[in-house]
């Protein structure tokens, strides 16, 4: 056994990243598939998220509410990387639209924390 703290949180990081590349190659073969799938989109950057690959997701996203203005679901997730971004205005902008689409969110935590 090792003495290493951190070796079992390795393993479960491995184990995580190791399935969730399984899940972004599935969504990629299902978007080959059924490339207007807008839900799709929002499902792929997502995964991309977990990996902490911020301009892929956002790519996706904006696929996704090309696809399907009305997704409010990729409108809270893009809002939500541009406030980690520091982009408050076009998050507010995301976070509106969302809250107009049935998902409010983003907005009631942007104004709970007054975000610009």
């Amino acid at each position: 056994m090792s003495d290493d703290p951190f070796f079992f949180r390795r393993i479960a990081d491995d184990a995580l990243d190791d399935e969730t590349a399984r899940h972004i190659a599935e969504q990629r073969r299902a978007l080959e598939q059924n490339p207007d799938w807008a839900e799709g989109y929002y499902h792929l950057a997502q995964l991309l998220r977990v990996q902490h690959k911020r301009e892929a997701a956002k790519h996706h996203l904006l696929i996704a509410l090309e696809k399907k203005p009305t997704l409010a679901d990729a409108h809270v997730a893009l809002g939500e990387i541009y406030v980690a971004e520091g982009d408050f205005d076009r998050a507010r902008i995301h976070a509106e639209f969302a809250a107009a689409c049935g998902n409010p969110r983003l907005l009631e935590q942007m104004t709970r924390h007054r975000a610009k």
